[in-house]
């Protein structure tokens, strides 16, 4: 036998959505074709059908520590709840400032930070992919990284552009070549 190392395949997945039975399916096929995957996530939920030779490396609590989320939810919703505790125990109109409260609340929180927020993620998750899952990575043995969701299109940029004889691709096609 050779001592060659099987290729690594990179798969960036960070809110796959409708694309998640896909990236499953595409994790197994590089398996089954000898290469070693590496899974990157910013999703909360698991991955229940991904086969389990797949190493995750997952940024959902990296991101939840982040103070740009953590300051949002104290200024909009913790700080405010706190301010009005003592009004809240007065009975009826207590109940109703806390209902007022909560939909101004979730009005902020839908209508300012989460569309603010969506266009900055996916350069938050490039940093916090830098820092706790691609540090661990050795990239010489990665031969293809596929960037399966829009969120994840900056740091398969980053890592193209840091890795210029790399594959990097948006298509989930079962597939090992380089591309030409």
């Amino acid at each position: 036998m050779n001592d060659a190392r099987p290729p690594r395949v990179l798969l960036l997945a960070m809110a796959p959505g409708s694309k998640r039975k896909q990236v499953i399916r595409l994790a197994a096929f590089y398996l089954d074709e000898g290469a070693q995957v590496d899974l990157v996530t910013a999703e909360r939920r698991e991955w229940a059908n991904l086969d389990e030779r797949t190493r995750v490396h997952r940024l959902d609590a990296a991101e939840a520590r982040h103070p740009l989320p953590w300051l949002e939810n104290t200024l909009v919703t913790r700080a405010p709840r706190l301010l009005l505790r003592p009004v809240a125990r007065l009975g009826r109109p207590g109940a109703a400032l806390e209902r007022a409260r909560g939909r101004v609340s979730n009005a902020i929180h839908r209508r300012l930070f989460l569309p603010f927020y969506k266009h900055v993620r996916p350069w938050l998750l490039v940093r916090l992919a830098r820092r706790c899952a691609l540090r661990d990575l050795d990239m010489t043995q990665v031969v293809r990284i596929v960037v399966a969701d829009r969120a994840a299109v900056p740091l398969g940029w980053k890592l193209a552009r840091a890795n210029p004889g790399l594959t990097v691709t948006t298509a989930l096609e079962e597939s090992l070549e380089p591309r030409p």
